[in-house]
């Protein structure tokens, strides 16, 4: 490589690196969540059951309704660890580089890194689809949020208000307002973040099957130059 085309495809590596560990680090971060929400209601059916104010019956299928959740958001932080370990590995080894960074050594790189997407392709690619998802839902959480804080601040009345207050999806009347606000703003920054990071990995995914595409057809080729030999 020329020294002008191993610094573009050094920059253009780095980027790709840093989506791909980006991806993980939301998937966590979802997975953390779900766990979170999952042990929460466990425990609020639990104390609803003590305090009598659901049937054994119902406190039971909740239990294992929201321990089946918190099962999967375990489940998938241990599968997004796994693929980060590879990512935070090659990262570690890019930054022990010496500059300027050998076209040999980059080559060498991107080789592992597109091992590592191939060997686990099908969960990256329901990693993005939970990275869109999840920032889709954290949007509309922000948007309901501050509706919800602007509905308070102007008296909390009505029949949308009351609905969301007993949904637990709004504060009450005479609650702090800036509660709805942080609520809304951290809300709105994860939804914006989740989705910027999945679509900013998608279009190096697409290159990356391209890539995988190309090498599976010039090993084929290969192969078939090979027998007819």
């Amino acid at each position: 490589m020329a020294e002008q085309s191993v610094e573009q495809t050094s920059q253009n590596f780095v980027a790709e690196l840093r989506s791909f560990f980006a991806l993980c680090i939301m998937n966590l971060v979802f997975g953390a969540m779900v766990l979170a929400f999952g042990i929460q209601f466990i425990v609020t059916s639990v104390l609803g059951l003590a305090d009598g104010g659901v049937s054994p019956a119902c406190a039971a299928v909740q239990v294992l309704a929201w321990g089946a959740i918190g099962f999967l958001g375990m489940r998938w932080i241990l599968s997004s660890v796994k693929v980060l370990s590879g990512v935070t590995a090659i990262r570690r080894e890019y930054r022990a580089l010496e500059e300027p960074v050998s076209g040999e050594a980059l080559t060498g790189l991107i080789v592992r890194m597109m091992a590592r997407y191939r060997e686990n392709r099908q969960s990256v690619r329901l990693m993005t689809l939970i990275c869109t998802l999840g920032g889709a839902l954290f949007l509309a959480l922000g948007v309901l949020n501050l509706v919800t804080g602007i509905l308070a601040a102007m008296g909390g009345t009505g029949p949308v208000y009351i609905f969301l207050v007993q949904a637990g999806l709004a504060i009450e009347r005479g609650a702090p307002l800036f509660l709805s606000f942080a609520a809304a703003g951290s809300n709105l920054a994860i939804g914006v973040v989740g989705l910027r990071i999945s679509s900013w990995f998608r279009r190096y995914s697409r290159a990356w099957d391209r890539r995988l595409e190309e090498a599976a057809r010039s090993g084929e080729a290969l192969r078939h130059s090979l027998e007819q030999g």
